[in-house]
C-alpha cells in the first residue's frame, strides 16, 4: 500500500513538474510575441511619420540629471506637422531666460536613417513655427520603444532628453455625408 501511495505521489509531483515547464514556454512565447508586435507597431510608426515621443528624464550639459513628468513634456509628429513641449535647463543666448521649450510648427527637412542590424532608428528634422523660432531635433529610436532625443538652437544649449514612443492611432478621415454643417 505504501508502494503505491509513494508511486501516485512521485506521478503527481511529475506531472505538475511538466505543466509547470509547459506553462514557463507558453509565457516565454507569449513575451517573444509581444516584443515582435511592438516591434513592428514602432516601425510603422516611424514609418508614417505618426509618432508621440515622452521625455522621462533630461540630461543637460555639465551632466546634470533631472527626473521629467512624460505627460507634461514630449515630443509629437503628425506627418508634416510637430509639437515639441518640454522643460529646459542650461545655459541661454538671449535676454529673456528660458525654463521651457513650447513650439507648434512643421517637421521640415525629415530623414530617417535606419541600421537593421541594431533594429533603431534616427531621425533628423527642423521644427519651425510661424515666426523666427526653428529647433534642430535629433531622435534615436530602439527597436523596443525606448528614445534619446537632443534638441538644440541658436539660443540654447545642446540639451538631450530619455523617453519612449509611443505610435499614434489612424484617425479615421469622415466623409462629406457625416460631417453635420450645424
Amino acid at each position: 500500500m505504501k508502494k503505491l501511495l509513494i508511486i501516485i505521489i512521485t506521478l503527481v509531483v511529475i506531472s505538475s513538474c511538466t505543466t509547470t515547464k509547459e506553462a514557463k514556454s507558453a509565457r516565454a512565447e507569449l513575451r517573444k510575441d509581444k516584443k515582435l508586435a511592438d516591434q513592428v507597431l514602432v516601425k510603422n510608426a516611424v514609418e508614417s511619420r505618426r509618432f508621440l515621443v515622452k521625455f522621462n528624464r533630461i540630461y543637460y550639459r555639465f551632466g546634470g540629471i533631472i527626473e521629467l513628468i512624460p505627460r507634461a513634456n514630449y515630443l509629437i509628429v503628425d506627418r508634416d506637422k510637430a509639437i515639441l513641449n518640454t522643460a529646459y535647463i542650461g545655459r541661454q543666448y538671449d535676454i529673456k531666460a528660458i525654463a521651457a521649450i513650447d513650439i507648434r510648427g512643421r517637421a521640415l527637412d525629415y530623414a530617417v536613417t535606419d541600421n537593421l542590424s541594431k533594429g533603431s532608428y534616427e531621425i533628423k528634422m527642423k521644427v519651425k513655427n510661424n515666426g523666427s523660432s526653428s529647433f534642430d531635433v535629433f531622435v534615436r529610436i530602439s527597436k523596443d520603444g525606448s528614445c534619446t532625443t537632443s534638441v538644440s538652437n541658436l539660443k540654447i544649449d545642446d540639451v538631450t532628453y530619455d523617453g519612449y514612443l509611443v505610435p499614434l492611432k489612424d484617425q479615421p478621415t469622415a466623409t462629406p455625408e457625416e460631417v453635420n454643417p450645424i
